[in-house]
């Protein structure tokens, strides 16, 4: 009988504990850092469980990104072990967001996850389809600076303003060469952290190659780019899903100069960049060009006299076309 006493008195202390404890909720890991996503498609992520907590009902769990915006809904129900989050894209998800797992006020997920988003059909610019005379000379810059000023000169001198492409290793590297050409009135784009063939890398690397090229013209420059070259012009749309949720578009040219070839000598790349000429089209220099400040001084004249067409940055082209830019996530629309 004395057991028998001890066990009750033993249960009835113990009930009150029991009956307040907290009821811990379900934690989730997102197994992958970074995700892309396609417009008109469906998505899906496959979240890792870590612990079911002790829930003995089944618990709302919401998908959602930095602003609050609800991605997709599900019933985490008690002894889960996988869990899935799916949904259809649609052109409203189009951009960059960061992704955390809730439920109610209570965040669920450990850490969260970086989904770009883009429209998969869409084409990087090759050529700006327009009637009206504008044209664009660009200069890509990772290497050296040396040209600089031999190349703002004479872009001064014909009062004509180009788009530079500069890797972050370049603004790193050279700030006060990329500082006068942002002075110098030119459109800065990005060109990729280090150069390198993006399509050699993980996804991870591809995402760190973008988004901290842009961190660096920012906070460098105090410019927010709204283009990307990517580095040899190597692509695919993992690529374009991060530049363009970055507030990019994927730029690429019309004419390749080759000035970047020791074998083609001035007068070849002369030959190259005048001909087929037409609004809209986007020609390619390098900074370090081994004939480029010579080249440039001869073909401007023919561009604006001979031809009638307007030499302006890139996005001026855009916009005489009527072409938009992806929303930045850094400016005010």
């Amino acid at each position: 009988m004395k057991r028998w006493l001890i066990l009750l008195l033993a249960l009835c202390l113990a009930l009150p504990a029991a009956a307040g404890a907290e009821e811990k909720l379900p934690r989730l890991t997102f197994p992958a850092a970074n995700y892309i996503g396609y417009s008109n498609y469906d998505f899906s992520i496959q979240m890792q469980v870590n612990s079911t907590g002790n829930i003995t009902s089944a618990k709302t769990l919401e998908l959602r990104d930095q602003d609050g915006r609800v991605w997709a809904i599900k019933e985490f129900k008690p002894g889960t072990k996988q869990f899935t989050f799916k949904m259809a894209l649609d052109e409203s998800h189009k951009g960059g967001y960061d992704l955390t797992v809730w439920c109610g006020d209570t965040q669920v997920s450990t850490g969260s996850a970086y989904v770009a988003v883009t429209d998969k059909h869409q084409k990087a610019l090759q050529r700006i389809e327009t009637e009206e005379p504008y044209m664009a000379i660009t200069f890509d810059c990772a290497y050296i600076e040396t040209p600089t000023d031999e190349i703002l000169q004479i872009l001064d001198e014909f009062g004509i303003k180009c788009t530079f492409f500069m890797t972050g290793e370049f603004v790193l590297n050279f700030p006060e060469s990329a500082k006068k050409i942002r002075d110098a009135g030119h459109e800065i784009g990005c060109h990729s952290l280090s150069h390198p063939h993006l399509l050699s890398y993980a996804l991870n690397m591809r995402v760190k190659q973008v988004r901290r090229n842009v961190e660096i013209i920012q906070e460098t420059l105090g410019v927010n780019p709204r283009l990307f070259r990517p580095p040899f012009g190597e692509f695919d749309v993992s690529i374009s899903a991060v530049a363009r949720a970055e507030g990019m578009e994927m730029c690429l040219w019309t004419i390749d100069s080759k000035d970047w070839d020791w074998n083609v000598k001035a007068p070849q790349v002369i030959k190259r960049v005048t001909k087929d000429i037409q609004p809209g089209t986007i020609i390619l220099f390098h900074l370090d060009g081994y004939f480029t400040p010579e080249v440039i001084r001869e073909v401007i004249p023919y561009y604006t006299e001979t031809l009638g067409l307007n030499l302006v940055p890139v996005t001026e082209v855009m916009a005489h076309a009527g072409v938009e830019l992806p929303a930045s996530p850094y400016e005010e629309n």
